[in-house]
């Protein structure tokens, strides 16, 4: 059955990109990229294919009408060791997982307008969606629906289900990451795409963010879809910018509030998904470098009041870092590593652990190649994490060693 699945999951992948191959185009991306992207156009002609997306084009109310997607597969090689009074249990799984399915569209309308709505896809294979493609239905849930104003590149108002982007690492688009996948303690504070209201404008050569937002979704009761958004819960604040501090480095900060009393309650509140952080404070402060070919990104992270889980009672801080250099060997091939730690929390990717732990003093090392086959439409990427740290509340240790290999591809 896995294997009926995987076919599937390249077939809708492979028929994504002819149909976007069907008419003229104009590339474009759901958020914005924080990463500068060096790598030159490619000059195998193929590469177009992922830019003729554009489905209709006209000078009425609608300006043009785009077909969005992204697939992300992996396969995933994992080993863990739980240390305990000098004796070790090993345990791990080898398998492919569909990350990310998810398709969409993007239409520009007059008075500089836009609408952007994706969805995922269901897969049942490690990836956002809860069902099976085979037995369940196409449509999962929204991954972002929202409208945009953008009257000038300097001032912006954007309504809808969307990222808060706090962290580097969680603003950057998951087509445009650099390592597979982000890092532990960016994972345990971010949120989950709320329903919201985001005001953008320029200030003393600065670029800040403003947004309100719904910390709660409604799920249909029948077959648990769609997210939206319910006024039931609890809200949510976020406060971001961003400077260029030299030629070289860009500064950025984020903060996050969400109602949570103080690491006590859901901010989900009456609602039947929570969609917020399961933090009530979160900040961080990050730097974006590059040095020719050389590249380096940190992010001091902080986060207070978190809700309690496993061992970690309720209101419990942690703090972490990421420090990512990365160095472009070729246009197309890259290096990239990755240190970070958390404090204490549990680790947030269920599709990278055969046993999720509440850890503390928890260390990561990723060192990984990418190959920019046609720049972030199509690349190939390859990586080695290992992580090691303390099971929180027992004299217990843990170590994993992770391989990955993914191929990720978006128009």
């Amino acid at each position: 059955m896995k294997k009926q699945k995987n076919e599937i999951f390249f077939a809708a992948a492979a028929g994504a990109i002819a149909l976007a191959g069907s008419s003229p185009a104009f590339a474009g991306e759901y958020g914005k990229t924080v990463i500068d992207d060096k790598n030159p156009v490619a000059d195998t002609s193929w590469c177009d294919l992922f830019k003729k997306n554009k489905l209709y084009e006209g000078d009425g109310f609608i300006k043009s009408v785009k077909f969005k997607g992204r697939y992300h597969g992996q396969w995933i090689s994992q080993t863990e060791d739980t240390l305990s009074n000098g004796s070790a249990t090993t345990n791990g799984y080898h398998e492919f997982q569909s990350r990310r399915l998810r398709l969409g569209t993007e239409i520009e309308m007059a008075h500089n307008l836009t609408l952007s709505a994706t969805f995922n896809v269901s897969d049942g294979s490690g990836g956002a969606g809860s069902h099976s493609l085979v037995t369940g239905p196409f449509f999962d849930d929204w991954d972002e629906v929202f409208v945009e104003w953008a009257p000038s590149d300097d001032f912006y108002i954007l309504a809808g289900k969307t990222k808060q982007k706090i962290t580097v690492e969680n603003k950057t688009s998951s087509n445009n990451i650099l390592t597979i996948e982000r890092s532990p303690i960016t994972n345990a504070v971010i949120s989950n795409k709320p329903w919201g209201v985001a005001v953008g404008f320029e200030a003393l050569g600065i670029s800040h963010e403003i947004g309100g937002w719904i910390s709660g979704a409604d799920r249909d009761s029948t077959d648990d879809r769609y997210d939206w958004a319910d006024f039931d819960s609890r809200g949510s604040l976020t406060y971001r910018n961003s400077m260029d501090i030299t030629e070289a480095t860009e500064l950025q900060f984020g903060y996050q509030f969400t109602n949570n009393s103080g690491g006590t309650a859901s901010p989900a509140g009456y609602a039947d998904e929570n969609l917020g952080s399961a933090f009530e404070h979160v900040a961080s402060l990050a730097t974006l470098s590059t040095f020719g070919s050389f590249g380096l990104i940190t992010d001091l992270i902080y986060a207070a009041n978190g809700l309690g889980t496993g061992t970690l009672s309720d209101g419990f801080d942690t703090a972490g870092l990421v420090i990512m250099p990365y160095y472009d060997i070729t246009d197309k091939l890259q290096l990239v590593t990755r240190y970070a730690f958390m404090g204490q929390g549990r680790e947030q990717r269920p599709q990278r652990y055969d046993t999720r732990r509440t850890v503390e003093d928890y260390h990561t090392f990723y060192a990984g190649f990418n190959y920019y086959v046609c720049k972030h439409n199509l690349k190939l990427m390859a990586g080695y994490e290992y992580a090691t740290g303390d099971i929180h509340d027992t004299s217990n240790s843990v170590e994993t060693g992770t391989w990955m290999l993914g191929v990720r591809t978006s128009w």
